[in-house]
């Protein structure tokens, strides 16, 4: 029995001493924006980099066509970087905020991260491309895909976005220091 605990107790300190290696590194929350208690997309930075680096989940992307998403996909995400300062943060969200007023179907490419909960890996190019519908403008965040007709995307609207933006700034407000 003292064998059997002890045996038990080695594999813990070492399952926890293996653990601290984890592709689930710290983040630190800035603003997200939440539908039905699942948060779609948020602001955060991540806790230990040592040149602090500010990011944007724009969340899970889908399978479909330029209209319809199938997200089935719930572990990897999709990440652009802002800067390494909540003013270029800020900046950067002011100019992918600028492309909802460009005209329908402009696009233009920008480089972020596809991984597993957290930005780490190869960056890959993202096409951002402006979508209008009756009353509502959408970006569209889009991974280059080798079949046809098929786009990996996700969509963001003006509203979601602007209620990011807001809570950045207030963010900014609040940690002057950051």
């Amino acid at each position: 029995m003292k064998r059997l605990l002890t045996t038990v107790a080695l594999a813990c300190v070492t399952l926890f001493a293996v653990a601290q290696n984890s592709i689930l590194r710290p983040r630190v929350d800035i603003a997200q924006v939440e539908s039905d208690d699942v948060i779609e997309m948020e602001v955060f930075y991540m806790n230990d980099e040592s040149p602090r680096m500010y990011y944007l989940s724009v969340g899970n992307l889908g399978v479909g066509s330029d209209i319809v998403q199938v997200h089935f996909d719930p572990v990897y995400e999709l990440f652009i970087p802002l800067g390494t300062s909540l003013d270029e943060a800020v900046a950067r969200m002011e100019q992918l905020k600028a492309y909802f007023k460009m005209p329908r179907r402009t696009t233009t490419g920008v480089m972020g991260y596809f991984s597993i909960a957290n930005p780490s890996g190869e960056m890959v190019p993202v096409t951002i491309t402006t979508r209008r519908f009756l009353f509502t403008r959408i970006l569209e965040f889009s991974l280059p895909t080798d079949a046809d007709g098929v786009v990996r995307a996700t969509h963001i609207s003006r509203a979601e976005f602007r209620s990011l933006l807001s809570g950045v700034k207030i963010y900014r407000k609040i940690h002057p220091n950051e």
